[in-house]
């Protein structure tokens, strides 16, 4: 199971990074790639399944701290919900927008790493 985790752990980082490197490539131009959202989707996705994995008794060493979970995946779903909106709107997308995707993705590596 160890294995499994680390497997699933370096993926959903290298999402997390893909999301940030196609979102730095686009900031000139504004003019989002779809990798972008896909990127952001597919982290929120393999962080469901580690927090599943991690919740089930007997699996994995420790207690999973639920509330940090929650956080990460609402911030998480939050980038989605922006990523996906910068690629449907494409160079026209708002600011906020614009700007909220990294800083969700930031934001939820800070929780990751200092909650």
């Amino acid at each position: 199971m160890s294995f499994l985790m680390s497997v699933l752990v370096v993926l959903h980082l290298i999402c997390w990074a893909v999301a940030l490197g196609t979102w730095v490539a686009a900031a000139r131009t504004r003019q989002p790639n779809s990798g972008m959202a896909h990127a952001v989707a597919g982290a929120v996705v393999i962080g469901v399944l580690m927090a599943v994995l991690v919740s089930i008794p007997g699996l994995t060493d420790g207690d999973p701290n639920h509330m940090k979970l929650g956080i990460k995946l609402l911030v998480g779903l939050v980038a989605v919900v922006l990523a996906y909106v910068a690629d449907k709107k494409g160079p026209e997308t708002p600011s906020a927008v614009w700007f909220g995707i990294p800083t969700a993705i930031v934001l939820n590596v800070i929780i990751a790493v200092f909650v």
